[in-house]
């Protein structure tokens, strides 16, 4: 028994061991990765004027931001060959509609960055599409609805994910869950939007991949085309936002995802 009781300490010293040195090699990876990407992204100067750069799409089934030239071609291009020389694609399927999971098939990698989603956030700006202009904020004072508690959006998910979708690749009709998590402060985050960030699309002669948006009929209402440098929001979770990938013809789509949070009240 005694031997048994040393084997079973050793082999649990063993694989806290591993779990210690798997942590340590991913957060090596992320601060190589974090200051891979940095030295490409250039900062933008921070212009609250921005959001007549952002179009909107919105009906009774969604609410869309789409900016074009978040990032230049050549950032895109960097960051996915940064991403690549650290992280690897695995091939992502499902079981089908009888299983309740949307068809699917692309590459996937995921990985987490608080550096790179910060970078995103506020260096790059994209949470200027977040602030609403002044004509917006008059509107809404003329509107006689019931009044809510203006959301604070607050940074992008850490946890991102990165999708390759080639020939023949797809992702049928589906709806993002929210995500909810603490900030290091201890304050409670729910996730509001999608973000998809395209890095490579229709400049690499893409046929097909559109991003398609669907009403209650799964009718295709909206679309966005992928495009280097063009970023696209839009509502999930319990706003329902039900959208697909259009299968791939010809080219190449890269998509960097992640979500939007916003500080919450307890109650929530």
């Amino acid at each position: 028994m005694k031997n048994k009781k040393n084997k079973t300490k050793s082999n649990t010293t063993k694989n806290n061991e591993n779990k210690e040195e798997k942590e340590g090699e991913m957060k090596f990876s992320q601060t190589l990765l974090s200051s891979k990407i940095g030295s490409v992204l250039t900062k933008r100067p921070y212009d609250l004027n921005l959001s007549h750069k952002t179009e909107k799409i919105e009906n009774p089934f969604h609410e869309i931001l789409i900016r074009d030239d978040v990032l230049s071609k050549k950032e895109c291009d960097s960051i996915v060959a940064s991403i690549c020389s650290i992280f690897e694609y695995q091939l992502a399927t499902s079981r089908g509609p009888k299983f309740g999971e949307a068809r699917r098939k692309n590459n996937r990698m995921s990985f987490a960055d608080e550096k790179l989603a910060k970078m995103l956030w506020e260096d790059i700006g994209l949470k200027t599409m977040f602030i609403r202009s002044d004509d917006e904020e008059e509107e809404e004072e003329e509107e006689e609805e019931e009044e809510e508690e203006e959301e604070v959006f607050h940074s992008l998910n850490e946890n991102f994910r990165v999708y390759e979708y080639t020939e023949s690749h797809h992702f049928g009709p589906h709806i993002d869950e929210r995500v909810r998590t603490k900030n290091a402060r201890h304050q409670k985050l729910v996730s509001t939007h999608t973000m998809l960030l395209y890095l490579a699309g229709e400049e690499n002669g893409l046929k097909g991949g559109n991003t398609y948006f669907l009403d209650d009929y799964r009718n295709r209402i909206a679309s966005v085309t992928p495009k280097a440098g063009r970023v696209c929001f839009f509502r999930h979770g319990e706003e329902k936002c039900e959208h697909e990938g259009e299968e791939i013809f010809a080219g190449k789509k890269i998509v960097l995802r992640s979500d939007v949070f916003k500080l919450v009240d307890v109650e929530e």
